[in-house]
């Protein structure tokens, strides 16, 4: 009976520690996921405050008949108001190769390319 009783604890005890073991990996997961869903909410807000800049360009082109040499906040402030915000350090945007700072390439005429960097490296241009 001791001994039965012996092997029933020792079971309890191994069951226990690989319930522990499997919790410490869900955890470790969950906080993969949240980090992960959080980086795509600021990547799908700085898609849209990307937008923001571009309607920005888009009055500087209609009010100036060309685009502007640059995309800053200072050139397009009058325009947007506020001016949009980086969602990833919560400082106004601008150009830059950082995380939600926005790459603006000027063309001939009213053409113009207007893109920001995400969290996954990537780019994303402005439609």
């Amino acid at each position: 009976m001791r001994r039965m009783l012996a092997l029933a604890l020792v079971a309890l005890s191994l069951l226990a520690a690989a319930s522990a073991q499997a919790g410490c990996g869900l955890q470790d997961q969950a906080m993969e996921n949240t980090s992960g869903k959080i980086d795509q909410a600021k990547d799908a807000a700085a898609k849209v405050q990307l937008m923001m800049v571009k309607t920005g360009v888009a009055a500087y082109i209609a009010t100036n008949g060309s685009v502007p040499a640059d995309a800053s906040q200072a050139t397009l402030g009058g325009f947007v108001a506020p001016w949009p915000t980086n969602p990833f350090c919560q400082k106004p945007m601008a150009a830059g190769d950082g995380v939600g700072d926005y790459v603006y390439t000027p063309g001939t005429g009213t053409s113009y390319t207007l893109a920001v960097h995400l969290s996954d490296g990537t780019t994303y241009t402005a439609p």
